[in-house]
């Protein structure tokens, strides 16, 4: 099994470098309901700041030979990515805060 903690760390890293906002990260891996170990959540500030930070994140999965997927488009303001039992959500902050994924995930992992 892959060690995915330096890898979420240079997630976070990519994350606040590119200055997205309220990164959150959620450990999973005790939730029966998920089927991944890790859940991070960013906003982005438009479309473009958005599909960058995804871009970069998509980039670096790649180059660890993770074989990233990757659903959704900034241009509709909500990007996941998964890999490794790790899920990057990246939103624009109005479709953030109307489906409250933070309360969705805590509540799952409780």
């Amino acid at each position: 099994m892959i060690n995915t903690e330096p890898i979420k760390e240079e997630i976070l890293r990519i994350l606040d470098e590119k200055k997205s906002e309220r990164i959150i990260e959620f450990d999973t891996s005790a939730s029966k309901a998920r089927s991944s170990d890790s859940c991070i959540i960013a906003s982005g500030t438009s479309s473009r700041h958005m599909q960058s930070v995804a871009d970069h994140v998509f980039k670096f999965l790649k180059s660890c030979k993770l074989h990233p997927i990757i659903e959704g488009n900034a241009k509709c303001g909500w990007v996941l990515i998964e890999a490794a039992g790790i899920e990057i959500h990246l939103f624009k902050p109005d479709l953030r805060e109307y489906y409250d994924l933070e309360t969705f995930v805590s509540t799952q992992c409780n």
